[in-house]
């Protein structure tokens, strides 16, 4: 029998470094989360957060623009997976769904309202981003 687990993530707008991630409201409080989904049977895990994001915003997310960041077991939830979505191209500000979302700048994120574990997969998945953009750009070392 199919084990669920859980897939979550944002996207990453590349020149902008801007993440887009979901709102809600409850009350007057405006609390940040990530895209996530479900496994209903079966299924991995990259395939399941490209489906809760497509839904979400409307738009195809190629599979290839997908990254992992880490993986761990929710006390709640059981198993949960973390990605972004590299987007390089100009994005629409506003996207075609009934879900309310927004695109942050890096600098604005720790005056957000979000779960304690949403701040840590952010921090984690942006730790993984900057890995990756130096690994791309190596400093020259002037001393070497």
């Amino acid at each position: 029998m199919h084990k669920p687990f859980y897939a979550s993530g944002f996207l990453f707008h590349v020149a902008t470094e801007q993440i887009l991630l979901q709102q809600t409201n409850i009350g007057d409080i405006n609390n940040l989360t990530l895209f996530r989904g479900k496994s209903h049977s079966g299924g991995d895990p990259q395939s399941v957060f490209r489906r809760c994001v497509e839904e979400a915003i409307g738009i195809p997310i190629p599979a290839s623009s997908i990254r992992p960041v880490y993986d761990y077991v929710h006390d709640k939830l059981g198993e949960h997976f973390i990605f972004y979505v590299e987007m390089t191209d100009i994005t629409p500000k506003i996207f075609a769904s009934k879900k309310n979302t927004a695109w942050f700048s890096l600098s604005k994120l720790t005056k957000q309202t979000m779960s304690e574990q949403t701040r840590h997969d952010i921090i984690v998945g942006l730790r993984v981003i900057q890995s990756l953009m130096d690994a791309k750009n190596p400093h020259v070392n002037p001393k070497a």
